[in-house]
């Protein structure tokens, strides 16, 4: 049952993150909720909260460089709640590595990226501040809920 309303979550995330660049609060927290319910009933609330935390401290970074929207934030920490911390550690990190991969094979992105680390190194250098794109500046604009979906279909290889 927790593998099908994973990628049920995972999937609807996807398309609306494909879509429209935004993950819902109301597909996010109310699976948040069911996770840990469900884990709580089953005698794993414990490995729950860690997968919940552990997915919170994981995106506390990208989130506050923007680097990553907090819809992405809470789908994954959506996705903590229905497993641990050892399930969603790997599907972040191998999420990440699709995400370089899609980087690698789109060189128009690389100028972009070049440009937004160009003007993050000369604000730091000036003026001790972190100078941060804007959304649509941004070199890195993908769903990433495309690629929590890609790295969770692909689990079984990675293993």
């Amino acid at each position: 049952m927790k593998e099908a309303v994973l990628f049920a979550l995972l999937a609807a995330a996807a398309w609306s993150d494909w879509r429209c660049r935004k993950v819902p609060n109301r597909l996010t927290m109310p699976a948040m909720a069911a996770g840990l319910l469900y884990q709580w009933q089953s005698g794993a609330g414990w490995l729950a909260l860690g997968g919940l935390l552990g997915a919170f401290l994981l995106t506390v970074g990208p989130v506050a460089v923007r680097g990553m929207g907090m819809g992405d934030q809470k789908l994954l920490m959506a996705v903590g709640a229905w497993t641990s911390w050892a399930e969603v550690y790997p599907l972040f990190l191998h999420s990440l590595l699709l995400c370089l991969a899609v980087v690698c094979c789109r060189p128009k992105t690389w100028r972009r990226l070049r440009f937004n680390l160009h003007g993050l190194a000369a604000g730091w250098t000036a003026h001790r501040q972190l100078w941060l794109p804007g959304r649509a500046e941004s070199a890195l604009v993908f769903p990433y809920a495309v690629f929590l979906l890609a790295a969770y279909l692909l689990q079984p290889a990675w293993r």
